[in-house]
């Protein structure tokens, strides 16, 4: 009597070839059905991608999609890799409103560029009457700029149009108006100084809801530098800041953005001031600084690809929380934060009254 088991008969190897040849056929109809339904959801996907991207250059035509991301995140070739170049990412934006004579047959003392949102109008209007005044500090030429990118939702650009016209001091570029997108903000600030108003002897970045008092940042820390000033940053210094890794921070940073353990020296985004020649240095610098989107960390980098050393200010000139007003107080700070409209008006005017002893 005859015995056969397993693969040697004949009888169960005819059964496992027809199963081998079911498994198989079946396998390739899912995978056929599944490759059709994912290129249906990816010509899906770039139809809305398309109609939002069109939606957004009716209302402005220059326009530009960050590796079609709209809400602000960064492009993937800077989430991926360090070693490529970023300036498809921070070089890449078009002025829509720019004032490119702003510095025409003049080189002003200090730029102040000033980021902002189109919604902080009450904002602007308190700065321009006090302390970003361009005859804020008499026998000082002063330029004030304001910093802005694009809205998709409830801006009205015919106003902002018309605030332009009436007071020359906004610039504004087409890349979305995001907090992920600060970075690019105070880059366009940098760009415009090197590209406009090169001669310059210093220029501040700040924000709208800080106060500045420009009389003390002039007479007492800028008027006394060296006539040939260069390479000079100053501000409130963070060193030896780490980067958080907690989601739930408004500074966070994701280790594929930034993998590093430790930031290089960097001065607070609420207030920071420079020599003219650093502007084209630090624009330069975004050339190959991999971009991230902290601001005044990513400055920080672009300083230190530089070698510029920053220079420590004197003890709490620049304050990056609210300090209590105090006429006393007011008069020996350059920078006080979280500052209202109505809080801008009425600290500068009280500083302006000559009975103010202390």
């Amino acid at each position: 009597m005859s015995y056969c088991s397993g693969f040697f008969c004949p009888m169960q190897r005819t059964k496992r070839n027809l199963f081998l040849v079911f498994a198989i056929f079946f396998t390739a109809i899912y995978l056929i059905s599944y490759s059709y339904n994912s290129a249906r959801l990816a010509k899906s996907d770039d139809r809305h991608m398309e109609s939002e991207a069109s939606l957004l250059k009716k209302v402005f035509p220059n326009f530009k999609q960050i590796s079609g991301k709209e809400n602000g995140e960064l492009p993937p070739e800077n989430e991926k890799s360090e070693n490529k170049n970023t300036s498809t990412s921070t070089q890449s934006f078009t002025f829509i409103i720019n004032e490119e004579e702003k510095c025409k047959d003049k080189a002003p003392f200090l730029v102040l560029l000033i980021s902002t949102t189109a919604a902080e109008l009450q904002h602007r209007n308190a700065i321009r009457k006090t302390w970003g005044n361009e005859t804020a500090v008499p026998g000082v030429d002063i330029v004030r700029l304001f910093l802005l990118g694009i809205k998709t939702q409830d801006a009205n650009e015919d106003l902002l149009l018309r605030e332009s016209e009436q007071y020359h001091d906004i610039i504004q570029q087409d890349f979305l108006d995001t907090y992920n997108n600060l970075t690019l903000k105070t880059l366009m600030g940098m760009r415009w100084v090197a590209s406009y108003c090169s001669g310059t002897r210093f220029a501040m970045k700040t924000d709208s809801d800080v106060f500045v008092n420009t009389v003390h940042l002039i007479e007492k820390l800028l008027r006394p530098l060296p006539p040939s000033t260069q390479n000079y940053f100053t501000g409130c210094l963070m060193s030896g800041h780490r980067p958080i890794r907690n989601k739930a921070s408004k500074w966070y940073i994701s280790e594929e953005e930034f993998p590093g353990n430790r930031y290089h020296p960097f001065c607070s985004g609420t207030g920071y001031v420079f020599s003219g020649d650093l502007a084209a240095k630090i624009v330069n610098a975004s050339l190959t600084v991999k971009f991230i989107h902290l601001e005044d960390v990513y400055v920080g980098f672009c300083l230190n690809a530089k070698g510029v050393k920053i220079v420590p200010p004197p003890h709490s000139l620049f304050n990056i929380h609210k300090v209590p007003f105090s006429p006393c107080v007011y008069n020996k700070i350059i920078t006080s934060h979280h500052i209202s409209p109505h809080e801008h008006i009425i600290y500068w005017e009280t500083l302006q009254e000559k009975e103010n002893t202390c």
